[in-house]
């Protein structure tokens, strides 16, 4: 077997013509329907949804794929199930295009209804759900640049605590004892949210005191996304541990359906 009969599944098999036609399964279900029918090349769909590319040229080049899987989708399913007689084969593939279209219909429907009753539960919601994904975000920060910093050693600065922190992630600036987060926007860097560490005296860290503490907040933009701080404890172990309002809000987190 040479590479483009692995990557296309063709294995030789010549479709017959009553089984031409377009294929709405491969058309809509596109590296699912792959895989049953060892289609390879359909797993291209799977970058194509994931990356973002500029001028949404993923999804261009992603409905181009669809449209080459929807007429090249019975020569494929056929290598696979070539010994099925013709009215078997079509109804294989007519239960395949059901099943698409099933789910292009229930999945909208029920993403719409779920997108309802979130906002009919509470006006409150989008906000609520936007400013807990602030906490959840800054949260999952923490956890990765907090345990690198030498905290249990000699006292360290808050100025000192802020630099070692923002050393482990890109598009950051440091001012003082705060990290700001930033994006690249033309050339442009738009400050996202500030993560500021707050150490009282000059002991060691410790949860218990409450005496070192790490501040974030969002700074972009105010108007959609409120002002929510998230406040979070930490001893001289990186052991790290929230308030009890963003212990509640990372509970809530991004799952909608703790808010319906």
């Amino acid at each position: 077997m040479n590479w483009r009969e692995f990557i296309t599944g063709n294995r030789g098999k010549v479709l017959p013509n009553e089984l031409k036609g377009f294929n709405w399964g491969a058309f809509l279900l596109t590296f699912i329907w792959g895989i049953r029918f060892r289609a390879w090349i359909t797993l291209i769909a799977i970058p194509l949804i994931w990356f973002q590319l500029p001028l949404g040229l993923n999804w261009i080049l992603f409905t181009i794929l669809q449209i080459y899987c929807g007429i090249k989708g019975n020569e494929w399913a056929y290598q696979v199930d070539w010994w099925k007689t013709p009215r078997d084969f079509q109804n294989t593939q007519i239960k395949w295009a059901a099943a698409a279209i099933a789910l292009s219909i229930i999945v909208p429907v029920a993403v719409l209804g779920i997108a309802a009753r979130f906002v009919q539960k509470s006006a409150d919601n989008p906000l609520k759900l936007v400013e807990n994904a602030q906490c959840t975000v800054s949260y999952s920060k923490i956890k990765h640049g907090l345990p690198k910093i030498a905290l249990s050693t000699d006292p360290i600065s808050q100025s000192e605590l802020a630099s070692q922190f923002a050393s482990n992630f890109k598009n950051t600036k440091v001012e003082g004892n705060t990290v700001t987060f930033t994006m690249n926007d033309s050339g442009n860097q738009l400050a996202l949210y500030s993560v500021t560490f707050s150490k009282m005296g000059s002991n060691l860290c410790s949860i218990s005191e409450k005496n070192c503490i790490i501040t974030t907040s969002y700074t972009m933009p105010q108007n959609v996304m409120g002002t929510r701080d998230c406040i979070f404890y930490f001893d001289s172990q990186g052991k790290i541990e929230p308030d009890e309002a963003t212990k509640n809000a990372l509970d809530m987190g991004l799952n909608i359906f703790k808010y319906l």
